[in-house]
């Protein structure tokens, strides 16, 4: 039971904060917004994945939740880019 506590306490951290460590080391497109978006993406994604069931959710949470925690880092970043290189064009025009 111990056990089970503490890996599902490591599996929302390394979820939360394991992508947006690795991405702001090797990506330097990375935004706050993104990085944001990555902690509550993988966070949220080790709670609601531990309470479902059967077949793919029996899969560690924290390979789901780092998974969709780097997809909205990348998505979220290159939002945040492209909304700010249209703000820029406006400004130019």
């Amino acid at each position: 039971m111990v056990l089970e506590l503490v890996a599902y306490a490591w599996a929302g951290f390394g979820a939360a904060f394991g992508p947006v460590l690795l991405v702001s080391l090797f990506w330097n497109k990375m935004t706050r917004n993104g990085a944001l978006a990555g902690i509550i993406t993988g966070g949220l994604t080790v709670l609601v994945w531990k309470q479902l069931h059967g077949a793919v959710f029996d899969l560690y949470e924290i390979v789901p939740g780092f998974v969709f925690s780097l997809l909205s880092i990348v998505v979220f970043s290159l939002a945040d880019t492209l909304k700010k290189r249209n703000k820029a064009e406006k400004i130019s025009v």
